[in-house]
């Protein structure tokens, strides 16, 4: 029987006290948050779902491109009537541009499921409390939880906007290829500004609401029935309304930026092109104009909840 007090007290004593190993350089907070808010939402079968959904988008207007490309490359003329390969099939503005619009609200509605309780989960279970009992500032937390936000549009709208891109500049013919290189600019502009309307939104809805669900339906559900009423609205005559709506927005955007002309193909996968506002400069303003709103909830939100 040992002499110690416990077995294996001899060997606590000749190991004694010991510093911790080093883990590395330490992990910087917003990105741990990002992290654990990301990592969260990914045990939900709904995350698993809109993201198949993302990608089954992203999938068909891949075949739309190529196909349209091989034609372009193969041929100059196709049908009867030999009518254009760009009135027939379309071109790769179309392609990206009918891409950015569409996936628009695909990704709401992903942001919606991954990053709805992003803000109203951390209040209804008191979170704050946790967070900001360690040296953690509001400007960490708050660009933990936008960064979380952005990755989702960023990865559905941004990186394969780049991977469509790609496609048309490996496959395009020679002639083609120069006036693609420079279609990368416009096309990343419009996800660009995708990814920062959808990423403040989402989170400044979520700081008012309490629970991940309503916040996911209120956000989904108001982005549709708003562009009803503004579409609705516009055709009544009032013009300006059509700027209250970010997806009629974007749309005027996109279609500055990329300039594309609808296809007979284009218009069969996503119907005639509806009406868009007037103005550009006024549609990024108002395009800006929410995103600075949803941020500036969120920021208001956030002091109000934590002092200092």
């Amino acid at each position: 029987m040992s002499d110690t007090p416990f077995e294996g007290g001899d060997r606590v004593f000749e190991v004694g006290y010991r510093p911790m190993p080093d883990r590395g350089k330490r992990q910087p907070p917003a990105v741990a948050i990002a992290r654990t808010m990301l990592t969260l939402a990914w045990r939900q079968r709904a995350t698993k779902i809109v993201l198949l959904v993302c990608l089954g988008v992203l999938a068909g207007h891949g075949v739309w491109l190529v196909g349209q490309l091989l034609f372009e490359r193969f041929g100059a003329e196709v049908g009867a009537a030999g009518m254009p390969v760009g009135e027939l099939v379309g071109s790769a503005r179309e392609v990206l541009a009918n891409f950015l619009r569409v996936q628009f609200f695909t990704t709401a509605i992903a942001v919606a499921v991954i990053a709805g309780g992003a803000i109203a989960e951390d209040r209804a279970a008191g979170a704050f409390d946790l967070y900001f009992a360690r040296p953690l500032t509001r400007a960490d937390y708050a660009w933990g939880k936008l960064g979380g936000a952005g990755l989702v549009p960023f990865v559905t709208i941004l990186l394969p906007v780049v991977l469509l891109w790609l496609t048309a500049i490996g496959i395009a013919p020679p002639a083609l290829r120069s006036e693609l290189w420079w279609l990368a600019v416009p096309a990343l502009g419009g996800g660009i500004l995708s990814v920062l309307v959808l990423a403040t939104t989402i989170i400044g809805l979520s700081a008012v609401g309490q629970k991940a669900r309503t916040v996911s339906i209120a956000y989904v559900a108001g982005l549709l029935v708003l562009s009803g009423i503004v579409e609705g609205l516009t055709n009544g005559g009032f013009a300006l309304a059509g700027y209250i709506a970010p997806e009629r927005s974007l749309h005027t955007v996109i279609d500055w930026l990329l300039a594309p002309e609808q296809s007979m193909l284009g218009s069969q996968v996503s119907g005639r092109y509806r009406p868009i506002n007037h103005s550009v400069f006024g549609s990024l303003v108002a395009l800006l104009g929410w995103a600075g709103a949803g941020f500036g909830l969120f920021w208001w939100r956030l002091r109000s909840e934590v002092v200092g």
